[in-house]
């Protein structure tokens, strides 16, 4: 098992020349690859693996399988962080009795899932991919992908970077975050490509969210759900939510008594209504960066005590 550590961003696929001349003044890259990635997402026609918050996937490269089973991970901002196993398979259908039976919620058909599995959506693109040691000895792999999320006959652009911790201290994640989102038009990544697919299966939007708690990482969270729901539907119900949950995120930092962050998350909500465009500005992706960020020490911090 192997635990994913990434921060998604979405990034025109113009922009990838910049990206490419801009890497070694981040680090030293220590090793690059570019190649062609055919990825199929199954699932049961009642949906057991998105019921139980886990996902199946086969990926072809360069003409090698190899199948993954993500399970329930956690979501902060653009970071996500989940477990996954991954085998060599020998066609596009997962083998699911390959894997370990003690990952398997309890009680769990693997006979009955196997037999009703189903291909849902593709999502197929070409990854560069770099691995990076940053100053202080950390290794960081980046990979962009463009492509397609493809359902029957349906598709979406896939064009987005991933930074993925891989060694030393997890935090330059955000150190790189920022100097990137300085010289390029990064949007902080919300929607993973197997969400999208699933939402392009079944011919839906993203929800508006209904959290009305207090919490940092609850508000962060039904934040970016409001901005996903906007994207897709234009609609002034998600701009209005996403306003007062940016009102209510300067409120709490407020309390915290970061004032600098407060000002801008209270600046952008105010300009929100009349500039849709506030959620493609580096203020915002910046502000939910910090808070990201403030977030994942936060529980590294609680772990570690």
């Amino acid at each position: 098992m192997s635990t994913e550590l990434e921060l998604k961003f979405a990034l025109p696929e113009a922009f990838l020349p910049q990206l490419i001349s801009l890497l070694p003044s981040l680090g030293q890259i220590q090793s690059q690859d570019s190649a062609g990635l055919l990825n199929a997402y199954f699932d049961t026609a009642d949906r057991w693996f998105r019921r139980h918050d886990m996902g199946l996937r086969s990926r072809k490269k360069r003409g090698q399988f190899e199948q993954t089973l993500k399970l329930a991970g956690t979501q902060l901002g653009a970071l996500q962080q989940r477990p996954e196993y991954n085998l060599p398979c020998s066609d596009v259908t997962p083998q699911l009795a390959a894997f370990d039976a003690a990952i398997w919620p309890a009680n769990t058909d693997i006979v009955s899932l196997q037999a009703g599995l189903t291909e849902l959506f593709r999502t197929d693109f070409h990854r560069h991919s770099w691995q990076l040691q940053c100053p202080d000895g950390s290794l960081v792999e980046l990979v962009y992908d463009s492509g397609e999320v493809r359902s029957a006959d349906k598709s979406e652009a896939i064009a987005e970077l991933e930074l993925e911790f891989i060694s030393g201290d997890a935090r330059q994640l955000f150190v790189l975050s920022r100097q990137l989102l300085a010289a390029l038009p990064l949007r902080s990544g919300f929607l993973s490509k197997a969400a999208r697919g699933y939402l392009l299966a079944a011919g839906k939007t993203p929800e508006l969210p209904s959290y009305n708690g207090d919490s940092l990482a609850g508000r962060l969270t039904a934040l970016q759900q409001a901005e996903a729901c906007y994207r897709r539907t234009q609609s002034v119900t998600a701009l209005s939510t996403a306003q007062t949950l940016l009102q209510q995120l300067s409120d709490t930092l407020l309390q915290q008594q970061q004032a600098a962050a407060a000002e801008v998350a209270l600046t952008l909500a105010q300009q929100l209504m009349q500039q849709p465009e506030v959620f493609d500005l580096p203020d915002y992706n910046l502000l939910l960066l910090h808070l990201t960020q403030q977030l994942f020490v936060a529980g590294a911090t609680s772990h570690a005590s």
